[in-house]
């Protein structure tokens, strides 16, 4: 079921769910305490007449939420340690009017974690983590009659005795009920003398895939719980109050909350009123806030820059041997002293990227495909190389930048809310950014380009400590739309004698940010392995495992990737031609990958294949309705409710798109329509045109679509609606071949 990270409330009495032992009994209680006195809201059946077009409509939704914590003795075999006790009991209660299809497939199966136990035994004591999941629904039909989903009859998706979980089929559920169901989560750990905010964030959006006409926000922490909260974008705040025991008391209730207005290149934590809040027994963030009189405001962000300062320690880094291979493979210290500072800071970055994603644990091979999607931690990496760069008094700032797809940098509530990237400063400056593993040197991931930056100077004062200057805020740059391009070769002929398949030779060339994902699926781990080393001018497969105990293991799991990747290349290559033509293709043939777009002297990934399509030719009579439109593939058509909008637009890049078709007029046969395919439409969000000649027997169709920024405000969408319907529009288009004589 689809869920917003908006979370409402229904209240809950801690100490009844706990007094029970056995998860049936905890369930039968939870199920009277929820349903046995619903508020006015809760028992709402109407919609307003003004919502009544709405796919559903979520008539009440509450979230309540009650967490304490305490510290208690482990004993060790020597001494005696505190360690944090923390119960925390969770209820998600929403009541949903279903008024079509899609609604109804939305909300037809309640999926959940029912048990987890990660119980920790260490030494002569037990460390608890449980989590326990417990749900109820039922469907209230047009006539007022209620019927109680039988959770009994969930499927256990996983059935482990430490590990199950559920998934329960809302069976009987239609059009025109309302759907009325919980989901409460109970928490018990025992960790350390500390916790962070980190591991109890909650985020609460207001806005919705569908309308809420009512919901609710109750909170209750332990007094000895610090608690802190970010309210972002205009939203509401709660009400604070103390309980007799001191605990705090959060509540909030709002009405009429409106659903998402567009889903399409938004950023929902850019756009709408969000609450983000998380409670702590001890986080160290606590004292550098309490010591500094940071205000509330940006008390996280301040913060958390401070946290990240606090990790330069030279000692707990292995950096002096990285820089020393970084001037060995210059080949004598002459060469490097020499070299261009883009040389340097190249390789540099390179043997980065050999270090971190050419190494391997054993389990790593378990799973081959995920290797290539293994991302680093650039907050810990940056440190490193800042020890490298300080060493070689080469002149950097660093950067730390939100992506655009999570909250701002302004409102960095948690220390992976931010990240870090290192820009060299030269003529040209230089930046590295340390991602994943085909991401480029110089290259600036398209989710951090346009944001803002806090610019940061680190400057050595031992080899425990360094000085940080703030530098201000700048803003990182937009890679133009040509660096983030698709570009086609196809060429089409059609099928005789019947005449109603086409035959298809396509190359496709990838760059920028639009060949990454390709390049994780279509290229084994071995030769992204290799490309890096050989970039790095570090050990190929063949010799650095050669003095591991299990090499074995390594270079079998890298050839292995290898042989699977040739094992699937045709299937891999059927589906992203099924994607781009929305229909199977048949006979595809001669799969080749071209270029990898690995290399920063061959940066853009190619590959080709042929194949045959069905449904794009129709006979008539004696001649052929060809829809050439649909040979670039099937670009996005808007639907009539986003053709307006007032929220600003978050495109993933400025970004291109090429494609020039070559048409094999069969013999006997002439061209009638393609005058039609000269379209012509630019503004300054964007632009779409098109060209198509006869020449002898070749039709020849050019096709270009633009999208100039990764950013546009509200006020031109509408530029960019002109672009898109134009291309929609394109795909529309048909040509006659028209039989001679």
């Amino acid at each position: 079921m689809k869920k917003s990270l908006v979370l409402l409330i229904c209240s809950l009495t801690f100490n009844a769910l706990f007094a029970q032992t056995d998860y049936a009994t905890r369930a039968a209680a939870l199920q009277k305490e929820i349903w046995g006195s619903p508020i006015a809201e809760f028992k709402a059946t109407t919609v307003p007449a003004n919502l009544a077009g709405e796919g559903a409509v979520i008539l009440a939704r509450s979230y309540s939420s009650q967490r304490s914590s305490s510290g208690r003795f482990k004993f060790m075999i020597i001494s005696a340690a505190v360690a944090l006790h923390s119960e925390k009991v969770s209820t998600l209660h929403e009541r949903v009017k279903i008024n079509d299809k899609v609604a109804l497939e939305n909300y037809s199966t309640l999926e959940y974690q029912k048990i987890l136990d990660k119980t920790v035994s260490l030494l002569i004591t037990r460390f608890k983590n449980t989590h326990n999941t417990f749900i109820g629904a039922k469907i209230i039909k047009p006539d007022g009659k209620e019927v109680i989903v039988n959770t009994g009859e969930e499927v256990l998706t996983k059935d482990e005795s430490k590990d199950k979980q559920g998934k329960l089929a809302i069976s009987g559920l239609q059009v025109g009920d309302i759907l009325d169901y919980y989901v409460t989560n109970v928490e018990v750990t025992e960790t350390g003398t500390s916790s962070t905010y980190n591991s109890n964030d909650n985020i609460f959006v207001f806005a919705d895939e569908y309308p809420i006409l009512y919901y609710s926000i109750d909170l209750q922490f332990n007094k000895k719980l610090n608690v802190r909260h970010i309210y972002a974008n205009g939203a509401p705040h709660f009400e604070e109050n103390r309980n007799n025991d001191g605990d705090l008391l959060l509540s909030l209730k709002a009405r009429n909350i409106p659903k998402y207005q567009s889903q399409l290149w938004t950023s929902s934590l850019r756009q709408y009123p969000y609450i983000e809040l998380a409670s702590a027994y001890n986080d160290s963030r606590d004292k550098i806030i309490d010591k500094n009189g940071f205000d509330e405001r940006t008390a996280m962000l301040e913060a958390n820059k401070m946290l990240f300062e606090e990790l330069f320690a030279e000692m707990n880094s292995n950096y002096e041997s990285f820089e020393k291979g970084l001037k060995n493979a210059f080949g004598s210290n002459r060469n490097f002293k020499n070299a261009p500072l883009d040389s340097v800071v190249q390789l540099l970055y390179n043997q980065w990227k050999y270090k971190t994603f050419d190494f391997y644990y054993k389990e790593d091979f378990d799973d081959i495909p995920a290797i290539n999607y293994r991302s680093a931690v650039s907050r810990s990496n940056v440190i490193d190389l800042c020890f490298i760069l300080n060493d070689l008094k080469i002149d950097f700032d660093i950067l730390l930048v939100s992506s655009r797809n999570n909250s701002t940098l302004d409102n960095a509530f948690n220390f992976d809310d931010f990240d870090a990237m290192i820009r060299v400063n030269s003529a040209q400056p230089l930046y590295l950014c340390f991602d994943d593993a085909v991401n480029h040197f110089n290259e600036i991931p398209v989710r951090f380009q346009g944001e803002k930056a806090i610019v940061l100077r680190a400057k050595k004062k031992n080899n425990f400590k360094y000085e940080f200057t703030e530098g201000g805020e700048e803003a990182l740059p937009v890679a133009a739309a040509d660096n983030n391009f698709i570009s086609e070769d196809i060429k089409v002929s059609l099928i005789q004698p019947a005449g109603q398949k086409l035959r298809i030779e396509r190359d496709v060339k990838k760059g920028g940010s639009l060949q990454h994902d390709d390049q994780k699926q279509l290229i084994s781990t071995f030769d992204i392995d290799e490309s890096i080393a050989e970039a790095g001018k570090a050990e190929g497969i063949g010799t650095r495992f050669r003095n591991y105990k299990d090499r074995d293991i390594y270079i079998n799991g890298l050839q292995s990737s290898a042989d699977k990747a040739k094992t699937d290349l045709d299937k891999n290559f059927t589906s992203e031609i099924k994607a781009n033509f929305d229909q199977d293709p048949q006979q595809v043939s001669d799969c080749k990958i071209i270029n990898m777009g690995l290399k920063e002297a061959s940066p853009i990934l190619e590959y080709s294949a042929t194949f045959m399509i069905d449904n794009m030719v129709k006979k008539a009579g004696n001649n052929y309705i060809v829809s050439m439109g649909k040979l670039t593939g099937n670009f996005l058509t808007l639907e009539e409710k986003d053709k307006k909008r007032t929220v600003d637009v978050y495109m993933p890049a400025a970004r291109s798109f090429k494609y020039n078709i070559v048409f094999n007029i069969p013999p006997g046969f002439n061209v009638k329509g393609a005058e039609e395919m000269n379209i012509k439409k630019s503004n300054k969000a964007g632009s779409f045109t098109s060209t198509a000649t006869v020449n002898g027997n070749t039709l020849t169709i050019s096709v270009a679509r633009v999208y100039n920024h990764n950013f546009e405000k509200a006020a031109d969408w509408p530029l960019l609606v002109d672009i898109i319907n134009t291309a929609s529009d394109f795909n529309t288009k048909k040509i006659l071949l028209e039989k001679k004589g």
